[in-house]
C-alpha cells in the first residue's frame, strides 16, 4: 500500500498537470529509500534495482494488513485537484488468487472530527510480475486536513514493488472550449482542393455537400421497433438523426437464448438487415457480459467443465449471425467490473480467448473492450492497463468503449479530457458507446451535451459517440430523452443534436466562380457529392470521399463534355 500523507483544500478541476512534482524521491533513485519515505504499519522498506523507470525502485514487504504500505507527508498549496499516480510490480499472489483488487484512495480528517475516505481508482486485475500503472484524480472537500493517498490491496500476504510515483496539481484552462474548436478544425477538416478549367469567363455554381459523416454519430435503438410499421416516426427519426446505431439489447446471450438451445436469431437478424439496408453501420452489443446477474441463468447453472463448449457454441452462433452485417463487436461487457468467466474457467486470460475465438470466426469485425465508471467513477486507469495488456499480448483488438452514463450536468470538461488522455495512453481508437445525460431540465441537458460532445468531438483518439436511447417512448430512463411524444418530437437536447449532427459539424458550400484556376474548401471528413451549376442547371456530378490525406478534384466545365476527375 501507498500511503501519501498531504495537506489538502477545495479547488478547481484542471485539465492539464502542473509540472511541479510534489514528491520527493518520487522515482526513488535515491536508494536511502527511508530518508523521504516510512512504511506505515511496520512493514520494511528496501531499494531494489527491479525497476520500470530508472534504476531503481522500492519494495514493500513483511505486510500483515492489507492497508501497510509506503507513506510520505506532502505539503499542497493552493488547494485543487491532484492526479496521483505510481507503478506497481506484485511479487507473489495470495493462495488461490489468479490477481489481486488495487484500489487507490484518498483518506483525510475533517473539521467535524469524522474520516471522509475519497476512492481515486479500482483496479481488479493486478496481476503477478506485471508492472501495471494506478492512481487516478479527485478532490476533496472543503474542511479537510492531514489528508493521505493510499493504496489498498485486498491481501495482506502480497510484497509488491512501487516506482515512478508522482503527484501533480492540475491546472485550470479556462479557455477549453476555444482550444477544442481550433482542435475540430485540425483532426476533423480536411482540405478540397478544386482544379477548375474551362470556364472562359462564364459563371458556374460549384456546390459540395457533406452526405455522411467520417465521425461516429449514433444510438442504441429497439430491434423490435426498428422493423414495425406503427413505429415508423421513430425509425425515420433514426434515419434522419444518426448514422450509427447498435441494437439495445436483443444480441445480448441472456435475450437471445433464454433457454439453452433455443436461440432467437429472427429479431436481430431482421433489424440488423434493415439498418444495414438505410446504410446505417452497426455496433454488436455483446457477446459475453462478466457481470455474474447478466450471465444466462442456464450457464450459471451448467458446470464448470462444460462450460467452455457452451462459450464457444455462443461465439460460433452470433458471431456468424452478425458477419457483414456490423462494424464492431463489444466481447466481454463491463470486465472490469464482472469476472464471472474468469472464475468458472479458472483462467485469468479468458476474455483474452474470447477475442482471438470472435476474430476466428470474423476476420473483418472490429472487437472492443466497453465499460462504465470511466468518466465519473475512476475506472480510466484500470480500462488502459487492460487494453495495453491485450496489445501487448497480440490479442486483435481494435479499440476501447466508454458508456459515460453522466449525472453530473456541472461536470470539468478539463478534469474529462485528462480522464480521455489517460484511456488513449493505451494506443487505441476510443467509442464512446452509451452517453446519456441525466436531468429533468432539458435546456440544462442541451448545454451539458453541447459541452461534451465539443469534448469527445474534439479529442483525437474518440472516433464516435452512441447515444444509449434518444425517445421517451424507447429508453430506459424519461430523463435521459432527447426526443419526446408520439410525433418523436425534439426537446431543446434533441435540437442542439440537430445542430450539432446536421449543421455545426457539416459542410455544405456553394461557391460562384468564372475563372480558371484552383480553389481549396476545407470540410469536414466524411462521404461528399459535389454538383457543378450553369444558369441554375445542373451539368455534371459525382461522389468523393475526404479523409486526413484531402482531396483533388478536377473539374473541366468545357461545353463539349463537362467532367469531375477524383483524385
Amino acid at each position: 500500500m501507498i500511503v501519501l500523507t498531504v495537506f489538502c483544500i477545495l479547488g478547481v478541476i484542471n485539465v492539464t498537470l502542473a509540472g511541479t512534482e510534489l514528491l520527493q524521491n518520487h522515482d526513488f533513485e535515491n536508494v536511502n529509500v527511508n530518508q523521504y519515505w516510512t512504511c506505515q504499519g511496520g512493514c520494511t522498506l528496501t531499494s531494489s534495482t527491479d525497476h520500470y523507470h530508472g534504476y531503481h525502485s522500492v519494495m514493500v514487504s513483511n505486510r500483515h494488513h492489507h492497508w501497510e504500505g509506503l507513506s510520505q507527508n506532502v505539503q499542497l498549496t493552493g488547494g485543487s485537484v491532484y492526479q496521483f499516480t505510481a507503478y506497481i510490480k506484485l511479487l507473489n499472489m495470495a493462495s488461490g488468487n489468479m490477481y489481486e483488487k488495487v484500489q487507490t484512495l484518498l483518506g483525510c480528517d475533517l473539521n467535524n472530527g469524522n474520516k471522509l475516505y475519497l476512492p481515486f481508482e479500482t483496479d481488479l486485475f493486478v496481476m503477478e510480475n506485471i508492472w501495471t500503472e494506478i492512481g487516478g484524480i479527485n478532490k476533496v472537500p472543503i474542511g479537510s486536513h492531514n489528508c493521505h493517498f493510499y493504496i489498498q490491496l485486498s491481501s495482506q500476504s502480497v510484497n509488491y514493488l512501487i516506482d515512478k510515483a508522482s503527484l501533480q496539481l492540475v491546472s485550470h484552462d479556462a479557455n477549453w472550449k476555444t482550444k477544442a474548436k481550433t482542435r475540430i478544425d485540425k483532426i476533423r477538416k480536411s482540405n478540397i482542393t478544386i482544379s477548375l478549367s474551362g470556364t472562359h469567363n462564364r459563371n458556374y455554381d460549384i456546390e459540395i455537400t457533406q452526405t455522411k459523416h467520417e465521425f461516429g454519430f449514433g444510438t442504441a435503438v429497439g430491434a423490435n421497433q426498428i422493423v414495425d410499421p406503427n413505429y415508423s416516426k421513430y425509425t425515420q427519426t433514426i434515419y434522419d438523426n444518426f448514422e450509427w446505431a447498435v441494437l439495445e439489447s436483443s444480441l445480448k446471450w441472456s435475450q437471445m437464448e433464454r433457454t439453452k438451445g433455443h436461440i432467437n436469431h429472427a429479431t436481430s437478424r431482421n433489424a440488423l438487415q434493415a439498418l444495414n439496408n438505410k446504410g446505417i453501420k452497426v455496433r454488436a452489443h455483446n457477446i459475453f457480459w462478466g457481470v455474474e446477474q447478466f450471465v444466462p441463468s442456464w450457464v450459471r447453472s451448467s458446470s464448470d467443465t462444460e462450460l467452455p463448449q457452451l462459450m464457444s457454441q455462443r461465439i460460433n452462433d452470433v458471431v456468424s449471425l452478425t458477419r457483414n452485417l456490423v462494424e464492431h463487436w463489444d466481447v466481454n461487457n463491463e470486465n472490469l467490473h464482472g469476472d464471472w468467466y474468469e472464475q468458472h474457467t479458472g483462467d485469468p486470460n479468458i476474455t483474452m480467448k474470447m477475442f482471438r475465438d470472435t476474430h476466428s470466426v470474423d476476420h473483418n469485425v472490429k472487437l472492443f473492450l466497453n465499460d462504465y465508471g470511466i468518466m465519473e467513477s475512476g475506472m480510466a486507469l484500470p480500462l488502459a492497463n487492460q487494453a495495453k495488456l491485450f496489445k501487448a499480448s497480440n490479442v486483435p483488438i481494435y479499440g476501447v468503449g466508454i458508456q459515460s452514463h453522466l449525472t453530473n450536468m456541472n461536470f470539468d470538461p478539463n478534469e474529462y479530457m485528462l480522464i480521455l488522455d489517460n484511456v488513449a495512453s493505451a494506443g487505441l481508437p476510443i467509442w464512446i458507446t452509451e452517453l446519456t445525460l441525466k436531468t429533468t431540465d432539458e435546456n440544462v441537458k442541451a448545454r451539458a451535451l453541447d459541452d461534451i460532445m465539443t469534448l469527445y468531438f474534439s479529442h483525437p483518439s474518440v472516433e464516435g459517440v452512441l447515444l444509449w436511447g434518444f425517445w421517451e417512448n424507447k429508453i430506459y430512463d424519461k430523463t435521459l430523452a432527447l426526443f419526446e411524444g408520439d410525433n418523436v418530437t425534439p426537446n431543446a437536447a434533441g435540437r442542439k443534436w440537430q445542430q450539432l449532427f446536421k449543421s455545426r459539424w457539416r459542410t455544405h458550400v456553394t461557391t460562384s466562380v468564372h475563372d480558371d484556376g484552383p480553389f481549396t474548401v476545407r470540410g469536414f471528413k466524411g462521404d461528399y457529392k459535389i454538383k457543378v451549376k450553369h444558369n441554375g442547371h445542373v451539368i455534371k456530378h459525382e461522389t468523393f470521399k475526404l479523409n486526413g490525406n484531402g482531396q483533388t478534384l478536377r473539374v473541366d466545365v468545357g461545353p463539349s463534355s463537362p467532367s469531375i476527375v477524383v483524385g
